[in-house]
């Protein structure tokens, strides 16, 4: 698929902003000081700010973003446990385009 196919007008790109406008289920991955990752579905609430990273491929099923500002949304989103431990390295979302279309607005 092209980009003039994608589902979006104009398609998401990186550094767009979003918004959550209804709450939604996303992956939550954490990032590590070590060769792991991890991560759980977590409900994105209503009001939560989010940046693509990076300009998403024409095959691509979702998109990479950054809750902004992570640290406001940090301990809804990721366990403490994650959080405190000596190797964390913080999160970002993974966010389906079905989800990006329903739930949230571009700013």
């Amino acid at each position: 698929m092209d980009r003039s196919d994608h589902p979006f007008n104009p398609a998401p790109r990186q550094g767009d902003r979003y918004v959550v406008s209804t709450e939604f289920d996303a992956i939550v991955q954490t990032h590590w000081f070590a060769p792991f990752t991890g991560g759980d579905y977590r409900s994105l609430p209503v009001g939560l700010e989010f940046i693509v990273e990076v300009d998403p491929p024409a095959t691509a099923s979702a998109v990479l973003a950054r809750p902004e500002p992570p640290k406001r949304w940090e301990t809804l989103l990721v366990e403490e446990h994650e959080r405190s431990a000596e190797k964390y390295a913080g999160y970002s979302l993974v966010i389906p385009l079905r989800d990006l279309a329903t739930h949230c607005v571009r700013r």
